[in-house]
């Protein structure tokens, strides 16, 4: 959308004032390229003039999304609902927003109610599978996902979640097959890389997992879990050198996280390189917010090695 179209619209707006499908339009477009603020403000206008507008309702509803406004969001967008009650992108909005605040069951009974009445709506089956792997159904996963990929065989995404629940179910084989078909068709997606270095290292496979740990950072340097995987396989290995390359790499990526500090600084003693220790774990204290151990336990490491 070009600012010479938003700049036509607002002349075409100023021009007559009491076209308000216009302003509509306007408001709209200036949400679409972000100005949400003005964007609102002349959606309100309107809706005070129109109260039960589901368009105008809807529209702000999707602005107080974007806002982040959710319980401002979801009481519009049942509005909207109340007035329109088959209006599937209603639903759908209403929805997303109750799965960006879990609440979970509410979702998932609009998304089977447009599937009712929309049974090819791929993206419903697919917010459905998300629902079933964020509360731990993962059968119920398998069945909307395979759903979603039968209705879209070229969603790599509704394919990449599908093997994550066959995974969860232990159907291993299967999730790895679909894992390098998403990378077939998307080979920069790091996730499927991460995804499969883990089955790896869970089977023992330290050749294959720091293989495909490997490509996951070339794609996405900042894996905080793919360099945590890395630097443990090559301790373990005793190739402390390589270890400490990958750890320092990952202080370097990923903003200052505080468990890659102390990753670092185990390396370091590993490597009886004291004062690089001390520094590190000194960092990680400073860095608590990101850490998964406690400081206390790192400030008593910290004393136990100076005695």
């Amino acid at each position: 959308m070009t600012s010479d179209y938003i700049k036509q619209l607002r002349e075409k707006v100023l021009a007559d004032r009491e076209n308000y499908s216009l302003l509509e339009e306007y408001a709209v477009a200036l949400s679409n390229i972000g100005e949400n603020e003005e964007a609102f403000k002349n959606l309100l206008f309107l809706v005070k003039k129109f109260p039960d507008n589901t368009n105008v309702l809807y529209n702000i509803g999707i602005i107080l999304e974007k806002l982040k406004y959710y319980d401002k969001a979801i009481a519009i967008y049942e509005k909207a609902l109340s007035l329109s009650p088959d209006d599937a992108d209603i639903m759908y909005n209403l929805a997303d927003v109750y799965i960006k605040t879990a609440d979970y069951d509410a979702a998932e009974k609009l998304l089977l109610k447009i599937t009712e009445s929309e049974p090819d709506d791929e993206n419903s089956y697919f917010r459905l599978g998300e629902i079933c792997n964020n509360t731990g159904r993962y059968e119920d996963a398998v069945k909307f996902f395979t759903k979603a990929s039968e209705l879209d065989n070229t969603d790599v995404f509704a394919k990449f979640n599908l093997a994550y629940a066959l995974k969860q179910l232990n159907d291993v084989k299967t999730a790895v097959r679909l894992y390098n078909e998403v990378i077939e068709s998307n080979p920069d997606y790091s996730w499927a890389y991460f995804n499969l270095a883990s089955i790896d290292y869970e089977q023992g496979n330290t050749e294959g997992a720091i293989d495909n740990l490997e490509k996951t950072l070339k794609y996405n340097p900042k894996d905080v879990e793919a360099y945590k995987i890395y630097t443990k396989i090559l301790t373990k290995n005793n190739d402390y050198k390589k270890a400490l390359s990958i750890a320092k790499s990952a202080v370097e990526n990923c903003d200052e996280e505080g468990d890659l500090y102390y990753i670092l600084a185990q390396i370091q003693r590993l490597n009886n390189s004291k004062e690089e220790y001390i520094k590190n774990m000194s960092e990680a204290l400073k860095h608590s917010n990101t850490l998964s151990i406690s400081p206390k336990v790192i400030k008593n490491e910290m004393d136990e090695f100076l005695k």
